[in-house]
């Protein structure tokens, strides 16, 4: 890759990483719905006029009800999950247990005929289920309400993976720009109800205003740009890569800016899960 190439591929890891350190920021003041709500409006926006100009809505209408079902599983489903886990266990771990989603994806789609399931694919499997399995059972302080918070993590990652099978089997022709726009669209009106009953109460702060904002105008919006240029630029696989830098900028954001702590178990949990899904999702040799 050039040196452009480069430093965009490592802005795209950073901002993928980004999301969860601002939701921990904006999530103490205010509701689960009301923030995914508003980030996804955010992100919407940002993207409405590129899928405009680019007429990428012309050829949505005879799989709208997919995008309803994709719009409500990967957005509203995934991000109302992500920020009410959040208010229960730390940034890092949200981070590092997202990252767990090719190891979803594999499971899913061990039933599919056209998939090989090699050994080589069921120790990654397990490999990487260990690396959860260490994350639960030793570092996760919190009692059950920690272990609630990871559960809807994990659960947020399983609708991840439902959506993308969605995308690459029944959406995966469709202008990306319109498709995601009008899908994060669909999902905040989705969340308002949920939104408008629980509040905030008051007003929240400057910070945690700045927070939704950047997470609606990076994470959610920014990236997807980024994503649709890398593609182009050094190809699927290579831009596929960041997913495995993104949980390492997620611990670091979380441990410099939160102070959370970054312990063994942690960096452990991480090793697994990243090299397990590796393994799991790999193609087969020839």
């Amino acid at each position: 890759m050039t040196r452009r190439q480069t430093a965009l591929f490592l802005a795209l890891a950073a901002l993928w990483g980004s999301p969860y350190a601002l939701i921990k920021v904006a999530v103490g003041e205010i509701p689960p719905a009301s923030l995914a709500s508003a980030r996804l409006a955010i992100g919407a926006t940002a993207l409405a006029p590129l899928a405009l100009r680019r007429r990428a809505y012309s050829d949505l209408r005879p799989v709208l009800p997919l995008v309803v079902g994709f719009a409500l599983i990967e957005f509203a489903g995934a991000f109302l999950l992500i920020a009410a886990g959040e208010t229960r266990i730390a940034s890092s771990l949200t981070g590092i247990l997202v990252a767990s989603l090719p190891l979803v994806v594999a499971v899913l789609t061990l039933a599919d005929p056209a998939t090989h399931t090699t050994g080589r694919r069921l120790a990654g499997l397990l490999g990487g289920m260990a690396g959860v399995a260490l994350l639960l059972g030793i570092d996760l302080p919190g009692g059950r309400g920690a272990l609630l918070g990871a559960g809807m993590v994990l659960l947020a990652s399983v609708c991840y993976a439902i959506g993308a099978l969605l995308l690459e089997r029944r959406l995966a022709r469709r202008h990306p720009e319109g498709l995601i726009s009008l899908a994060m669209a669909i999902a905040s009106l989705a969340l308002l109800p949920a939104a408008a009953a629980a509040g905030p109460d008051s007003l929240p702060s400057a910070g945690a205003v700045i927070a939704v904002v950047v997470l609606g105008l990076g994470p959610t919006g920014l990236a997807f740009l980024l994503v649709a240029h890398l593609i182009a630029q050094i190809g699927p696989g290579r831009t596929s890569v960041v997913a495995y830098l993104a949980p390492a900028f997620a611990v670091a954001f979380g441990a410099f800016f939160l102070g959370e702590s970054v312990r063994p178990a942690t960096l452990a949990g991480l090793a697994l899960i990243l090299a397990g899904s590796h393994l799991a999702t790999r193609a087969p040799p020839g």
